[in-house]
């Protein structure tokens, strides 16, 4: 295999040095395509000339080998009027073009496999507003998190789950950033809606292989949340009221080098869908009492410093407030949770070829339970806090795009502060643990072209891991014997290389073969049935692997009738090693204050086909997504030592999306999701001891939950436009045919055990029923 491999690159390195001692007979012309008006380059851009077409990349510039000469030249976008002129090429020229937006085109933004097909990267896939506002609103909000669930591979955890299983992959294992700050939790409400609102968005980007170097700390993906970095110079206003929410949003020119956004949103369904769903009796069978409301605000800074440097200022906050009662129990229960993300990025164009970009964030996550039942009362909180740094310099050479830079992160992790009172004595649990760590990496990558149809992707990621102290240790014989350690407690030194390779069969198809590695430091606790918000983060100590992830991938991208079609097929296989697993329940941690001794470590492997097709044009768009894939676990101290399906193994996944525009008034959308149902341990037996009844439960994970599927359906009605103004009306519809999909299954004894007449029956705990909603929406600038 080794040598096949060499052989491999020894060929690639010969056609490249083959192709530069070839006889000079054509120039290396350089295009550039920017917007007129802010001067941003303008990637995708279709470049037609002397019967050769290609398309710019995400910097606006297209290289193009052809002999000196006069030619006519035309560069095609569907946002910009199309450009056609004459121009004389001479020996490596650098030409610049400048389009002008189309007055009657709306802003959008696609999931163009057009660019995942010619992209030199693995797998990545980008959704702005236009595909976000295809998904039928749920209660009247649309959700750019829901819509990247949509895509192939991107595994969902059902209602009431917050997590995102890409490619098997755990939820900890992908990396949230809004505008380069790190979110935690990217989902209010048990995961029905996500942290972003999406008046607040741009774009959104999902990378499910081949993480770029710049990138790191996590073992399975990347998803970029960005809000528009456009110097605005139109003041703008839109809003919209529902039942159960408000959402508003603005966008302000200071001056003509400076503007900024402020958006906010807020639910009320504290006294609008929670009273009425139990008062109808349709809510929960488990759940009583059902309180939740959330918030968020948003604000986004765009300057213009000088003619080649901007910087662009973004501050995210959100909070979510939930409760409920086991009322058979007696027990009252309350969580509260918080995300905080602050972040700057200063760009200096050094020239036509070099941009350096540096930015610092500050992210924070907090978290907070509570349980009342009679005179007793426990609470937990957990805290994570990031200070990131990192500086970037980006080289645009002939064939090739190079970046390099420096990356530090800071953490900080409280993640189990317990206190309990019983009546009125407090209980002592001791100094809870803080721990600190830090991340320093440097990482290159190179964006480059052998020739016109092969080219590709390497990078390269060298990070210092250290665990710090202050860190107290515990002697197991005497708790009153403490030791405090300072400076470095354990440290490693890793890499992490990715390498893509794309090959054009021919203009509108490509296939893709990739390879990466990437560790993550940090590891995030389940604790609970269900990915409730009350799993923690901790770093790895000393004897605590770090999370590896060994991925290969390999697709075929395919467009049809000038990009109107695209769809593709991507396999992949995943090898991940360092897995935690919590040994105990929530409540547990109220007497556990050394956590690490209370984690399982193992391995995991998962491998499966996705396959994807879009409509783009056309009255009638949407797409098509299905997975079939398997996710195993090992772990030693688990199963008796024998592999067994991860929770989220889902043998099928598949997802559809279509919006039809019936006229000028009338738009229309839909969604249908299916998946297989989740992994759980049942009981299989059970005994009477000491007037207790005593579970004995089968194979880990070796029973299934019901499958999941749902559709949900929704339709605007636009009352009033004109060129300043818009009104209208959005109906949806939440779960059209009341599919009562479990979030967990729960096993209630019921009987008199004096009597041995006990039945144990599983009853599955349920969230949403169908739920419509209206929600009036109002614009103008």
């Amino acid at each position: 295999m080794t040598k096949h491999l060499s052989l491999f690159f020894y060929f690639l390195f010969l056609l490249k040095a083959t192709t530069s001692a070839q006889p000079i007979t054509a120039s290396a012309s350089e295009f550039r395509v920017y917007e007129k008006v802010q001067s941003k380059p303008i990637g995708d851009a279709l470049i037609c000339i002397s019967g050769i077409e290609k398309r710019t990349n995400k910097n606006g510039i297209c290289s193009i080998e052809i002999p000196p000469g006069k030619y006519r030249l035309v560069i095609i976008h569907p946002r910009y009027d199309t450009l056609t002129t004459e121009i004389t090429v001479h020996n490596n020229i650098v030409k610049h073009f400048f389009l002008e937006r189309r007055k009657s085109q709306l802003q959008e933004v696609k999931i163009s496999a057009s660019n995942s097909m010619h992209s030199l990267s693995a797998s990545p896939n980008t959704l702005s507003q236009k595909d976000i506002n295809k998904l039928p609103s749920f209660l009247g909000q649309q959700d750019p998190l829901k819509a990247i669930q949509t895509l192939p591979g991107s595994g969902k955890g059902g209602d009431g789950n917050a997590g995102m299983y890409i490619r098997g992959g755990t939820s900890g294992q992908n990396l949230t950033l809004l505008n380069d700050a790190a979110i935690y939790n990217p989902s209010h409400l048990l995961g029905l809606f996500s942290v972003f609102n999406s008046s607040a968005v741009s774009n959104i980007k999902l990378h499910k292989s081949g993480i770029p170097a710049e990138f790191g700390g996590r073992a399975s993906s990347l998803i970029e949340v960005n809000s528009s970095r456009k110097i605005e110079d139109t003041l703008s206003f839109k809003a919209d009221i529902s039942a159960i929410a408000a959402n508003a949003s603005a966008i302000m020119p200071i001056n003509k080098n400076w503007s900024v956004a402020l958006s906010g949103r807020k639910t009320f369904m504290n006294y609008s869908v929670w009273p009425v769903l139990e008062k109808l009796k349709l809510g929960s069978s488990i759940f009583g009492n059902m309180k939740y409301d959330f918030f968020d605000l948003n604000f986004n800074s765009n300057a213009r410093l000088s003619k080649n440097n901007y910087l662009f200022l973004s501050a995210y906050t959100g909070g979510d407030d939930f409760g409920f009662s086991l009322a058979r129990f007696g027990v009252g229960n309350y969580m509260n949770w918080k995300n905080t993300a602050i972040s700057a990025i200063w760009r200096t164009v050094i020239n036509g070829r070099t941009e350096l970009n540096t930015s610092g964030s500050y992210s924070q996550y907090n978290f907070n339970f509570g349980m009342e039942q009679d005179q007793y009362a426990a609470k937990l909180f957990s805290a994570i806090k990031d200070y990131n740094f990192k500086t970037q310099i980006q080289f645009h050479l002939h064939k090739n795009i190079v970046k390099t830079g420096l990356q530090y992160v800071n953490h900080y992790f409280k993640p189990n502060t317990p206190y309990a009172k019983s009546g009125e004595t407090e209980l002592d649990f001791g100094e809870p643990q803080t721990y600190y760590s830090d991340e320093s990496s440097a990482f290159m990558s190179d964006e480059f072209n052998f020739s016109e149809k092969l080219g590709g992707y390497a990078g390269l990621r060298l990070t210092h891991y250290r665990h710090r102290g202050p860190y107290t240790i515990v002697s197991d014989i005497d708790e009153s014997n403490k030791s405090t350690l300072t400076g470095t407690i354990s440290s490693d030194t890793y890499l992490e290389p990715s390498l893509t390779l794309r090959y054009l069969l021919k203009r509108d198809a490509s296939i893709k073969v990739s390879y990466s590695k990437n560790i993550q430091p940090t590891h995030l606790i389940s604790v609970t049935a269900i990915n409730f918000p009350a799993d923690f983060w901790m770093p790895s100590l000393k004897g605590m692997p770090l999370e590896k992830a060994h991925q290969l991938s390999a697709g075929y991208f395919k467009n049809y009738q000038s990009n109107k079609y695209e769809c593709y097929v991507d396999l992949y296989y995943k090898k991940m090693q360092g897995l935690t697993e919590f040994s105990s329940g929530l409540m547990n941690l109220l007497d556990n204050l050394k956590i690490e001794e209370d984690l399982y470590f193992g391995s995991g492997e998962s491998f499966g086909a996705e396959f994807f097709a879009k409509k783009n044009a056309g009255k009638f768009t949407g797409w098509l997504g299905y997975t079939i894939s398997k996710n195993n676990r090992f772990f030693p101290d688990l199963n008796h030592g024998k592999t067994f399906p991860a929770k989220y193994d889902r043998r099928h996944d598949f997802s559809a999306t279509a919006a039809f525009k019936l006229n000028s008034k009338w738009n229309f959308s839909c969604f249908f999701t299916y998946a297989s149902g989740n992994a759980y341990t049942r009981p299989v037996s059970r005994y009477l001891i000491a007037e207790s009844i005593v579970n004995e439960y089968g194979s880990f994970n070796g029973a299934r939950m019901p499958a999941y599927h749902r559709a949900d359906i929704a339709a605007t009605y636009l009352l009033k436009s004109t060129k300043r103004t818009e009104r209208s009306l959005a109906f949806s519809i939440y779960n059209v045919y009341g599919r009562q999909n479990p979030i967990y299954m729960f096993f209630l004894a019921e009987g008199d055990v004096t009597k041995y007449k006990v039945s144990v029956q599983p009853k599955p705990v349920t969230l949403l029923p169908i739920l419509p909603s209206v929600t009036y929406k109002h614009s103008f600038k």
